[in-house]
């Protein structure tokens, strides 16, 4: 039995990295055996290998937070089973990923070599193919923060919202707002202050200018006791 490791670090975010990796359609160029898959469910594909011979093969997918794992097994002969395990965790500045191929079954001399030979692939070639998968997917857009994805064609004098200071970013009980919402009145007689308040039914925004309200979007009385806020200021 072969069980061997890898580890890489990239400057892609976890959830970047765990989309692109949890996709076992994503590593058939990287594994020269690997001629093609067809999907037969959610987390189930027909894999078919070929070494000197072309082997059938299933592979199911098993994913949590942060480990996806691929578990293929021959339909034919050769018997074998695989697996490839995959690790996406936080490193600092830099996201690490961590390969645990283990493979149970004759030619594993081959076998091994052959993983060899996709590591050295996916280290050349992983950050060019990522930035191509995300520019396809939009991927990137999806890892911006949810007020900024909101209101970031909202504009204040000029001034999108995101690139406002934020003043106050919590979570709040609704008996808690008016005391937030004086505050940022007080604080804009000389600058403009946004509060905008969510807890996933809605949204609500109020645009504060000179010491009044100026402006205010969607209904309080439709979000929940519980809240979310983001106070902004010039």
């Amino acid at each position: 039995m072969i069980d061997v490791s890898y580890e890489f670090e990239y400057n892609e975010s976890p959830s970047v990295l765990m989309e692109y990796l949890s996709n076992p359609e994503n590593w058939v160029k990287y594994f020269k055996p690997a001629k093609k898959m067809e999907k037969i469910g959610p987390d189930e594909w027909i894999l078919y290998l070929h070494w000197f011979k072309t082997v059938k093969s299933k592979l199911t997918r098993v994913i949590s937070n942060n480990e996806s794992e691929f578990i293929i097994t021959s339909l034919g002969w050769p018997k074998f089973k695989m697996a490839l395990k995959t690790y996406v965790l936080p490193s600092g500045n830099m996201t690490k990923v961590r390969t645990e191929f283990i493979y149970d079954g004759p030619l594993e001399g081959t076998s091994k070599k052959e993983m060899e030979e996709a590591y050295k692939t996916i280290a050349i070639n992983l950050n060019a193919d990522i930035k191509k998968y995300c520019e396809d997917n939009k991927c990137y857009s999806k890892e911006k923060d949810h007020n900024e994805k909101v209101f970031n064609n909202v504009s204040i004098k000029g001034l999108k919202i995101y690139e406002m200071k934020t003043v106050l970013k919590k979570e709040i009980q609704k008996s808690e707002l008016d005391k937030i919402l004086d505050q940022a009145l007080i604080d804009s007689i000389d600058k403009d202050v946004v509060v905008i308040i969510e807890n996933g039914n809605g949204i609500v925004r109020f645009h504060f200018s000179n010491g009044d309200l100026v402006e205010k979007e969607g209904n309080l009385d439709a979000l929940g006791n519980t809240l979310k806020v983001l106070v902004k200021s010039t």
